[in-house]
């Protein structure tokens, strides 16, 4: 049990919490268990197993006497991941409880990120730059069909030391590449046609997000024009949450919500993009991006949210999209992946992911966006 992520969860609890969901089991105890659900107060952590599992730092127990241990509380919180059928398990075990489904504390706590968690992001995103520097000289000198390199890649992430991938590796090519999340196939990579690769690693539980575009031999005119645009959108939403940080510094994560309350008025960028002073709103770096792409006429091709959190889940939270309220803090990690997509002809996207320290965003990975290093001779 980390004690201090059970401390800093208890201070955030005001009922007693039940939880099942593996990733907030594994960032709670250190490892995933079997099976089974561990039980937080502000005394301490229980946890209900199969019986074979001894959890350090818990009380372990069957899972069938979970109700013993419960009847004692007016009110216990459990995950909305939690079936119907087992909450009506609890609900029998525990008939004078009320057990009330919400959207789970651990997830809110495990959006600010640690110097240890975003070592280990880091140590995958230099996983990913191995990969990249093999596949692009490997692009060079075989043909390949979209299925033949998915498999390279994560054959390569192994090698370097990845536990496994964070999703299936996208290769996507002329037409197929208008799909965001196309499933590769057999058809051969062609000279002249976008080739987006999308693929990330799991490093001890921790997953990484990264994405290009390449042309082999060369870029067509017009779609190299649009490459630029999106690459000079990736470009702008990263400018945009410095530019605003730094008047005045960004928000720390230990911040309380009346600390927000602090900061007033509006200010206006250089893009004309409108933010509250000081607080980042992730809903107006997705506006950004969307706004340098309208410059061209190409924002109704950007299809999908311009990043997500990305930790122990591929997509976690905060959510750059353009109805979310989430709030970009320091400790925080996600993507920009703005992408533009042609049917019939390809698609174009640039991702990279970002986390937010001292109120300035930092790269995880270096790899090149410009045009020029992405075109495969």
């Amino acid at each position: 049990m980390n004690q201090k992520r059970l401390r800093k969860l208890q201070a955030e609890m005001d009922a007693p919490l039940l939880i099942k969901k593996k990733e907030n089991l594994f960032y709670l105890l250190g490892h995933s268990p079997m099976d089974g659900w561990l039980f937080i107060d502000k005394t301490g952590a229980k946890f209900f197993g199969s019986g074979l599992e001894k959890i350090p730092g818990t009380h372990s127990e069957i899972l069938k006497y979970v109700g013993v241990s419960l009847r004692g509380y007016r009110k216990v919180l459990i995950e909305d991941g939690f079936t119907f059928a087992e909450a009506r398990f609890l609900k029998a075990k525990a008939p004078g409880v009320k057990f009330e489904p919400v959207p789970s504390p651990v997830d809110a706590v495990r959006r600010y990120k640690d110097k240890f968690e975003l070592g280990l992001i880091r140590t995958s995103g230099g996983i990913v730059e191995k990969v990249w520097s093999r596949i692009t000289k490997d692009l060079r000198s075989k043909s390949w069909t979209e299925i033949g390199l998915a498999d390279r890649i994560t054959e390569l992430g192994r090698s370097f030391g990845a536990d496994g991938i964070s999703f299936e590796p996208i290769v996507a090519s002329g037409p197929n590449a208008a799909v965001p999340h196309h499933h590769p196939g057999k058809r051969r990579l062609r000279p002249n046609e976008t080739i987006v690769i999308d693929f990330g690693f799991k490093y001890r539980g921790y997953c990484s997000d990264f994405t290009r575009t390449v042309f082999l031999k060369r870029a067509p005119t017009k779609l190299a024009e649009i490459y630029k645009q999106v690459e000079k959108a990736h470009r702008a939403a990263v400018d945009f949450i410095n530019h605003n940080s730094s008047q005045p510094p960004l928000v720390d994560s230990t911040s309380s919500p009346q600390a927000l309350r602090g900061w007033t008025g509006v200010i206006r960028t250089p893009l004309r993009v409108r933010g509250v002073r000081g607080v980042i709103r992730a809903r107006d770096v997705h506006e950004c991006a969307v706004s340098i792409l309208a410059e061209k006429k190409l924002e109704k091709y950007f299809i999908h949210n311009l990043g997500h959190g990305c930790g122990l889940e591929i997509h976690e939270a905060p959510y750059l999209a353009p109805a979310s309220k989430d709030i970009l803090r320091n400790g925080m990690v996600f993507s920009i992946e703005p992408g533009v997509y042609l049917p019939k002809i390809g698609g174009i996207r640039i991702e990279d992911l970002v986390y937010l320290s001292q109120g300035r965003s930092h790269r995880v990975t270096s790899a090149q966006t410009e045009l020029f290093r992405n075109i495969i001779f």
